[in-house]
């Protein structure tokens, strides 16, 4: 699977190009040659203590919010879901905890990691109805010759089989419409590697098999000895 989770959903779910943001956030728009919209963000740093409001307590059995938000997924609806980049303040950093908690074998990550990546522009966040269900974490190379890494596509259990994964990866894509991407998945999940497949097809382009020397392990985020698989898709 993509470092850690995957969803094995439908092709048929397209990315949501237009995104809302609000509150800490400064956004511009911009259409792809392809005609896909994303957004540039200006962001705002968030201190310590106002990421400490959004905390799991210990134990956790006392987290109320998280509580709350896994009965939202188990009710959750038929609507499709909606995209859009990952907005600092804290909240979303949570909410990306939130998955990477029920997302083995995701390992759930410090609220400030979560934001850090949140205000390098590297997250996407998938919604049904207000209730989040996925990210995709995605990290462009240094130079404009190296790929798009996507480093980590999550998806609620309750959400997987609809296409949300594929549609993370699609918006993930767009904000980097020249790039070749990479992104590594483990050898036994078939799910991903179908999705892999999918989305190069949705792209008009061809994946194959590398040698899992071929990009570092931090780019892809994996780790050495994990057992991963890295592939190149060409665009």
């Amino acid at each position: 699977m993509f470092r850690r989770t995957t969803d094995g959903g439908d092709a048929g779910e397209q990315c949501a190009a237009d995104w809302c943001l609000s509150g800490r956030l400064l956004y511009e728009s911009h259409v792809t040659g392809t005609g896909a919209r994303y957004c540039s963000i200006v962001t705002q740093s968030v201190s310590g203590s106002e990421l400490a409001k959004f905390e799991s307590p210990w134990p956790m059995s006392r987290d109320t919010d998280l509580e709350a938000w896994k009965q939202q997924l188990a009710n959750l609806s038929q609507a499709n879901a909606s995209l859009r980049p990952a907005k600092t303040g804290g909240q979303d950093a949570r909410r990306m905890w939130d998955l990477q908690l029920v997302c083995a074998p995701i390992q759930p990550r410090f609220l400030r990691d979560n934001e850090s990546e949140i205000e390098k522009e590297r997250v996407v966040m998938a919604e049904i109805e207000g209730v989040h269900v996925g990210f995709c974490l995605s990290a462009p190379g240094p130079s404009e010759a190296d790929p798009l890494f996507v480093q980590v596509v999550a998806v609620a259990p309750e959400a997987r089989k609809r296409g949300v994964g594929l549609s993370l990866l699609s918006a993930a894509a767009a904000k980097e419409p020249l790039r070749d991407i990479a992104l590594a998945t483990q050898p036994d999940n078939v799910a991903a590697l179908a999705m892999n497949e999918r989305f190069a097809v949705s792209l008009g382009a061809n994946i194959r098999r590398v040698p899992l020397g071929t990009f570092r392990h931090g780019d892809l985020g994996i780790r050495r000895g994990d057992g991963y698989r890295s592939w190149h898709i060409q665009r």
